[in-house]
């Protein structure tokens, strides 16, 4: 309810100058206001004042450009213009020369690099760039041709500026401190120290810096990742979801359980589908139960619950229990802090021997960096290599 909140109140945006009247336009799905969609497709000079400060506040919204400082913003909003695309289509195509640079204000695209995308829609992972983010300053900078194909996943809108607005508005100096940070970065990991400028410079190229606040999940499945992330700030915490229903200690313990004692908040009472004289738990019991299935001391307070015996048992690989006893719990196993690695763990280990289970990557307020494994395998040394070595672990069972 609180990120829902949240969310309502991003999308308000304000109109016009602060000493005028406000008015607040509440937004549909986070889609760009239609109201401000002719005035991108005036000329930059042709942009009133007041509908500037309108394209600013609504731009506002979209994490990167918040970046800039004001007056750079100002000059966005006197170039940017406005373009819808739907699902497959392909905004940049690897190989061709830059001419536009780009922020995402709704959607999502994905970075492959095959020319005509079709390999972020059968990737388990995808290089994904979302709402809020730039994209395709890389090329305008240095004047090469695109080294990746960007593709949307969804309909999205994206705010264009063109090449010749790029560098007379001096948007090339702002995206260059961007890439130097990225950059310093890496030169200041023990791990990188043996890489040379060039060896760096491409893996600055080949990654972006993002943020997740707290609570957001950056990956849904680390069993078959296909990047590698690199903390810049905050932590992460790795987390596992067990199934209880396939450990055979809990079906043990639960079958130990033979006597249900009789809870304080249960009524001995027919309730609807039971024969007389069966205990009938309330709702309240139940889901204390199921929230607090492993505490013992909450076990001890409660007592057990008898069940309504035409329940449906739930069959586990170890037989059959209450149905309502069905439940997973989620354990962390591990945090990822500020300078550390995540994907290298295994990095040196033969494929089959890997830990293939599946854990979610969990941001506690996170600034990352992401490279894909490829990018990393084609740069990586032999010094590199041996303190690796010393980074290969297991979590346990």
């Amino acid at each position: 309810m609180f990120q829902m909140g949240s969310r309502a109140c991003m999308d308000v945006h304000i109109w016009g100058a602060i000493e005028q009247k406000q008015s607040a336009i509440q937004m549909e799905d986070d889609k760009f206001p239609s109201k401000l969609v002719p005035i991108t497709y005036k000329k930059p000079d042709w942009r009133t004042e007041e509908e500037l400060k309108q394209l600013r506040n609504a731009m506002s919204s979209v994490q990167s450009y918040r970046r800039y400082s004001n007056n750079l913003q100002l000059l966005l909003a006197k170039v940017i213009r406005h373009q819808r695309f739907g699902r497959r289509r392909v905004v940049i195509k690897k190989g061709h020369i830059g001419n536009s640079f780009y922020f995402i204000y709704s959607g999502v695209v994905a970075v492959t690099k095959d020319e005509e995308g079709s390999s972020a829609f059968v990737d388990k992972e995808p290089t994904l760039i979302r709402r809020g983010a730039g994209f395709g300053e890389v090329s305008l900078l240095k004047g090469v041709k695109r080294n990746a194909t960007i593709v949307c996943m969804e309909e999205t809108e994206l705010l264009v500026v063109d090449k010749e607005d790029f560098f007379a508005k001096k948007l090339d100096e702002v995206l260059k401190k961007e890439f130097e940070y990225r950059f310093s970065f890496y030169r200041s990991l023990d791990l990188l120290s043996s890489w040379s400028f060039q060896m760096i410079e491409s893996m600055a190229d080949h990654s972006k810096t993002e943020e997740f606040h707290y609570g957001r999940v950056i990956v849904k499945d680390t069993s078959d990742m296909a990047n590698i992330i690199f903390m810049a700030k905050g932590r992460c915490d790795l987390l596992h979801i067990v199934d209880l229903t396939t450990c055979h200690s809990y079906k043990k313990w639960i079958s130990q359980q033979t006597e249900f004692l009789k809870c304080d908040k249960c009524q001995f009472a027919p309730a609807a589908g039971t024969a007389a004289g069966t205990w009938s738990p309330s709702p309240a019991p139940n889901t204390e139960w199921k929230l607090g299935a492993l505490n013992r001391s909450t076990c001890n307070r409660l007592s057990m619950t008898r069940f309504p015996r035409q329940a449906a048992p739930l069959l586990t690989p170890y037989g059959e229990i209450p149905k309502d006893l069905g439940a997973a719990v989620c354990i962390k196993v591990d945090s990822i802090h500020q300078g550390e690695i995540f994907g290298l763990n295994q990095y040196l280990g033969p494929d089959y021997l890997n830990d293939k289970r599946s854990m979610i990557l969990v941001s506690q307020g996170a600034e990352i960096l992401r490279v894909k494994r490829e990018n990393f395998d084609a740069l990586v040394d032999q010094p590199t290599l041996a303190k690796l070595k010393k980074l290969q672990n297991s979590y346990p069972r």
